[in-house]
């Protein structure tokens, strides 16, 4: 039987008898196509609408921020328990290159609020080119040294509470998108 190199499309999709696995690698093809679309987005000859806009940026990163918390709570826990200290070393370098790399893409979301992005949007598309090219990359990455470390790790129950609220940056998004009206209900 030929291996082939690891790639997140060879798992199935989900199904009645689903494992935690599965679930994340299907967030991470998901991942794939919300990059894909930022990518489309930013490569056409006219700007989207900015409510078109704000739609596909809350959408990529959602799945970024529920991809990264799935990591903390189902790969990096397996893989800090793997047998072969070089996987465990690798798994590692990838945990903390996470956090780098989402810095960037938290700047970059503060530095391209939807104002600027309406008045500068040659500026905003080509720092999103840059953006999902980095992303591209590391996902490639991913799948090519990280990923296949799992089929040798010990299966174990995800973490309940990863170690970074990942998601509480999602409010910070949202907010700052716009796509929750404010309340104005009194206390």
């Amino acid at each position: 039987m030929v291996r082939r190199p690891f790639q997140a499309t060879y798992f199935k999709e989900p199904s009645f008898n689903v494992s935690k696995l599965d679930i994340f690698f299907a967030e991470h093809r998901n991942l794939r196509e919300r990059t894909a679309e930022m990518e489309a987005l930013a490569t056409q000859s006219e700007q989207p609408t900015i409510a078109q806009l704000n739609d596909a940026r809350w959408r990529f990163t959602r799945t970024l921020l529920r991809t990264l918390t799935m990591k903390e709570r189902i790969v990096y826990p397996r893989l800090r328990l793997h047998p072969d200290p070089k996987a465990r070393e690798i798994a590692q370098r990838f945990s903390e290159s996470t956090a780098v790399d989402y810095e960037r893409f938290a700047n970059h979301t503060k530095r391209f609020p939807p104002d600027v992005v309406i008045g500068h949007w040659p500026a905003y598309a080509a720092a999103v080119r840059l953006r999902t090219a980095e992303m591209h990359e590391r996902m490639d990455r991913e799948e090519r040294e990280l990923f296949p470390l799992l089929e040798n790790a010990p299966e174990i129950d995800a973490l309940p509470i990863p170690e970074k609220n990942w998601a509480a940056d999602g409010w910070r998004v949202r907010d700052m998108l716009g796509l929750d009206p404010p309340d104005d209900r009194g206390a």
